[in-house]
C-alpha cells in the first residue's frame, strides 16, 4: 500500500534476527544452524567443526569500528581481546546448539507459524500479512523455508533457556530480605569540607618546602623537549575565488535541493487479497462500479468498504503527499490522474485499490536570489573541502619526497613554517602538545634524526607535518626554579590535613550524641567563596539511588553500621577530589514488602534464572573439548 509501510518493514527487519539470549549478541539464529561444513581454519567444539567465515566477517567489522578509535594502529592487545570475544561467542552458541540436539528438544509446526506471525515486521494494521512476509524475505535474500528453519532452531534453543529460567525460585524469606535491602532508606546529614576552603590560610615555611622538595626531587625535572617546526594545512584556509557567475552555475547543479516536489491528495478503498484473491478482485470491481455512478459519495464508500484501518474512517483520505510516499503501482496511478478522477482497480502487494484524486499541489523551485546566501555558504564549504583534499594529497607526497625539509612543502602550498622553541608533552595552551599523535611523532626516531613526520591529522580538516631539533632531555631542577610550585603543593597538602582534622573533630562530636543542627550551626559563618564553601546537607532520608549527594558518600552511608536507637553513627569520607565529607547516620528503615509481593518474587526469580543459565553455560564450556587455531583470523 503506502511507501511508509514498506520503509517501516525495512527498518525493523533486524528484529527478525534480534538476540533471544545473551549468547546471540552477534550470532543470532545463524549461530544455531550454520555449523555444517569443514574449514582448515575452524574452531572445533567437542569434535564438531565450526566454520570461521562468519567469525572473520564479524572480526573485519569490529576492526573497522576500532580503526576509528585508533586511526594510526590498533594495539595488539585490543585486537586480541576482540578475537577472544568473538571466539567465545561462537563457542557458546555451538555448545547450546549441541546441547539442544542431545536433549532432543522439538518445536511444533504451529509454534514456528505463531513465531513468524507475531513478528511486527510481517504485520499490516496489526495482522499478519502474507504479501508483506514474502516481499520482505525476498528483499533480504531469504526463502520461507530457510527463514522458518532458522526460526525452528532458534525456538529450540530458547526452550532450553526458558527451562532453566523457570526452574529458578526464591523463598519468601529471600524476597523479604531483598526488598528490605533494596528499598532501605537511611536518614543522614552531611557536611563537606572542601580542601580549597583552607588554602588561603596555609602558609608553608621554608623548612616544610625544602623537606617536600627533597622527598619528591624526582618529580621536579625539566620536560623532555624539542624545538618543533611545523606546517599546518587547514580546511578553513582552503578558500577559493568566487563570483556571481560561478555561484549561479553551482546553483544549477544543486537546484533540486531547493525544489519542493509536487504533492497530491488522494483517497482510496482497499480490499485485501487474503486467501481468495479472485473474490477480492470481484469485490473491488463492484466497488469501483459503484464509486463512478453519478452522485456517488467516495468518502462514504471508503468508510463502508475499505480494509485499510489507517484511512477508512477518514473516508480513505491519505493526505497531501509526494510520489515517493506511495508504493509502486499506487504511486503511478495517483500521479497520472486529474483532479476528481476515479481509477481502479489498482493492484499492489497489499491488495486491490480504487483511487480518487482530490487535489494537486504543484512543485516549486526557489529562485537563485532567494537562496543566494545559503548557496554561497554551501559553495565555499564544498570548494574548500575539495581544495583541501587536493592539498592533502600534495602534502602527503611532498612530506615523503622532501623528507629533510619543510621548505618545499611551504613553497608548494603557500604555507608558513611555524616554530615552538620548547615543545613537550603537556605544554599548556598548545593544541599540538595536547595531541598524542603529534607528541609521538615529534619524539620518534625518524623525526629526531632530521626527517619530516608523515602528515598527522590533529582534527578533521587540520593536518600538520612536523620536524624536531635540539632535543633537551629531562634534567633535575633547583628548588629556586620550582619554589612557587612546591609551595603550592605543600599548601594543598596542609589544606587537605586541615579539612580532614576539622571533619574528624565534627564526626567525634556527632558520635558523642550532640545534635546535628547544633554542631553545624557555627559552620554557617565559616563559609568562603561559593566554589570553596563548607556545604551542609541537613538530615534527610535517602535511598541507594540518591543523586543529590556524592556517590562516595552514599556508598559509605549504606556500608556504615546501623546506629542504636537514639544514637548516631558518624564518620568521615575522603572524596575523589580530595574534599572531606562527614556524615551522621541517625536512622535506618528497611524496605517493606507491599501488595506487589508476587511481582518482586518473580523479578528475583528471573534474576536467579539468569544466573542459573550462565552457570549452566559455564559448566558446558568447562566440560567441553575446544580447539582453536591462531590462524582463524588470518
Amino acid at each position: 500500500m503506502l511507501q511508509w509501510i514498506h520503509d517501516r518493514l525495512s527498518k525493523v527487519f533486524w528484529l527478525i534476527m534480534a538476540p533471544l539470549t545473551i549468547v546471540f549478541t552477534l550470532w543470532g539464529v545463524h549461530g544455531v544452524v550454520d555449523f555444517t561444513s569443514g574449514d582448515a581454519r575452524s574452531l572445533k567444539v567437542n569434535g564438531e567443526v565450526v566454520p570461521t567465515d562468519r567469525l572473520r566477517q564479524e572480526y573485519q567489522q569490529k576492526l573497522a569500528e576500532l580503526s576509528r578509535a585508533y586511526p594510526d594502529e590498533i594495539p595488539k592487545d585490543t585486537k586480541k581481546a576482540a578475537q577472544d570475544s568473538l571466539i567465545d561467542l561462537a563457542v557458546n552458541t555451538a555448545l547450546l546448539a549441541q546441547r539442544v540436539k542431545a536433549l532432543r528438544y522439538s518445536v511444533s509446526d504451529q509454534e514456528v507459524i505463531d513465531s513468524v506471525k507475531n513478528y511486527p515486521a510481517f504485520q499490516v494494521d496489526g495482522q499478519f500479512n502474507k504479501d508483506a512476509y514474502y516481499a520482505l524475505l525476498k528483499t533480504r535474500g531469504y526463502t520461507p523455508e530457510k527463514f522458518e528453519g532458522e526460526q525452528r532452531a532458534m525456538l529450540r534453543t530458547r526452550a532450553l533457556e526458558s527451562a532453566l529460567m523457570i526452574s529458578a525460585f526464591v523463598t519468601p524469606d529471600e524476597v523479604k530480605q531483598a526488598v528490605a535491602l533494596q528499598g532501605e532508606t537511611r536518614e543522614v546529614g552531611v557536611v563537606t569540607f572542601p580542601v580549597a576552603h583552607y588554602l588561603a590560610t596555609q602558609k608553608p615555611d621554608a623548612a616544610a618546602v625544602k623537606a617536600y622538595f627533597e622527598a619528591h626531587a624526582a618529580e621536579f625535572k625539566t620536560a623532555d623537549s624539542v624545538h618543533l617546526s611545523y606546517v599546518a594545512l587547514k580546511v578553513a584556509d582552503a578558500t577559493a575565488p568566487i563570483d556571481e557567475g560561478t555561484l549561479k552555475a553551482y546553483f544549477e547543479t544543486i537546484k533540486e535541493r531547493y525544489t519542493e516536489p509536487e504533492k497530491r491528495r488522494a483517497r482510496h478503498i482497499l480490499i485485501q487479497a487474503g486467501s481468495d484473491p479472485a473474490a477480492a478482485q470481484k469485490k473491488i470491481q463492484e466497488i469501483y462500479a459503484e464509486s463512478v455512478k453519478p452522485g456517488a459519495d467516495f468518502s462514504a464508500l471508503a468508510k463502508k468498504y475499505s480494509q485499510d484501518a489507517g484511512s477508512a474512517q477518514q473516508g480513505g483520505d491519505l493526505g497531501l503527499a509526494e510520489k515517493s510516499f506511495f508504493v509502486g503501482a499506487f504511486a503511478d496511478a495517483v500521479f497520472s490522474m486529474t483532479v476528481g478522477e476515479i481509477k481502479g482497480p489498482v493492484k499492489t502487494p497489499f491488495g486491490w485499490h480504487v483511487i480518487k484524486l482530490d487535489e494537486i499541489a504543484p512543485g516549486k523551485t526557489a529562485s537563485f536570489n532567494e537562496v543566494k546566501a545559503e548557496v554561497e555558504k554551501q559553495y565555499r564549504k564544498t570548494e574548500g573541502e575539495r581544495k583541501f583534499g587536493e592539498q592533502q594529497e600534495k602534502i602527503e607526497q611532498l612530506a615523503f619526497e622532501a623528507s629533510g625539509s619543510l621548505e618545499p612543502i611551504a613553497r608548494a602550498l603557500g604555507l608558513k613554517i611555524e616554530d615552538i622553541a620548547d615543545f613537550h608533552d603537556g605544554l599548556e595552551g598548545n593544541v599540538l602538545a595536547a595531541n598524542p599523535k603529534v607528541v609521538k611523532a615529534a619524539f620518534s626516531a625518524d623525526v629526531l634524526a632530521g626527517q619530516n613526520s608523515k602528515p598527522i591529522e590533529v582534527a578533521p580538516g587540520f593536518i600538520v607535518v612536523v620536524r624536531a631539533a635540539d632535543r633537551k632531555l629531562p634534567a633535575p631542577q633547583s628548588l629556586e626554579a620550582v619554589r612557587s610550585k612546591v609551595e603550592s603543593l605543600v599548601a594543598k597538602e596542609m589544606a587537605a590535613k586541615a579539612a580532614k582534622a576539622e571533619g574528624e573533630a565534627l564526626a567525634a562530636k556527632l558520635s558523642q550524641g550532640q545534635a546535628f543542627a547544633a554542631v553545624v550551626k557555627p559552620l554557617e559563618s565559616a563559609k568562603g567563596k561559593a566554589e570553596a564553601e563548607i556545604r551542609i546537607e541537613m538530615p534527610k532520608a535517602i535511598t541507594r539511588k540518591e543523586r543529590a549527594l556524592p556517590a562516595d558518600v552514599v556508598k559509605a552511608v549504606f556500608a556504615a553500621k546501623a546506629p542504636a536507637p537514639n544514637q548516631t553513627t558518624a564518620s568521615t569520607e575522603v572524596l575523589k577530589n580530595g574534599d572531606v565529607a562527614v556524615f551522621a547516620l541517625s536512622a535506618v528503615k528497611p524496605g517493606q514488602l507491599g501488595a506487589d509481593a508476587r511481582n518482586e518474587a518473580e523479578k528475583l526469580a528471573r534474576g536467579e534464572g539468569g544466573v542459573d543459565f550462565m552457570t549452566y553455560l559455564t559448566a558446558l564450556k568447562a566440560a567441553a573439548e575446544i580447539k582453536s587455531s591462531s590462524a582463524i583470523f588470518e
